[in-house]
């Protein structure tokens, strides 16, 4: 998933360069048929040619705008979709490590096992940061160990992608 941000950044990059080297080109070339404005016959002609260019100008830089636009709203609706799908892991992997805590032995508090995974997951981020340590948390919440470094450690890999 990181390398397909890489890949419309560098995309993005890729394209305002060809656009920045384009428009200093034309600029240059405008620029030159201008001086031989001046010094040819065929002002008219030269004219028509340099009107018709500035518009295809103008609407190259409107095209590769609307391009960059479009990549950047990409490129947030593949970091939100991202975003779900860790929460959706984070959530698979507590009811798979729930379950085999079930099966391996009896939960010693019934009422426990019905918190909603989420709720589970905001009382094991709220505990940490009251200084708790995993251990205790895991005492607490009557949940597995490594139950608990998961959850801390899927939100601290959010966080470091946020």
């Amino acid at each position: 998933m990181i390398f397909e941000g890489l890949k419309i950044e560098f995309w993005v990059l890729f394209q305002i360069i060809i656009d920045v080297i384009l428009i200093v080109l034309i600029f240059r070339l405008i620029r030159n048929m201008r001086i031989r404005l001046q010094k040819d016959v065929s002002r008219e002609t030269s004219k028509k040619v340099m009107d018709m260019i500035e518009p295809l100008l103008s609407q190259a830089n409107h095209v590769a705008t609307a391009f960059e636009k479009q990549l950047r709203e990409k490129n947030h609706l593949i970091n939100t979709l991202n975003e779900k799908l860790d929460a959706r892991i984070i959530s698979l992997n507590l009811l798979l490590n729930r379950t085999e805590a079930i099966h391996m032995a009896e939960p010693a508090d019934p009422e426990s096992t019905s918190f909603h995974v989420y709720d589970q997951q905001e009382s094991i981020i709220k505990l940490y940061h009251t200084g708790k340590s995993s251990s205790e948390i895991a005492k607490i919440l009557s949940l597995p160990k490594g139950e608990i470094d998961l959850v801390l450690d899927l939100k601290k890999k959010l966080i470091e992608l946020q």
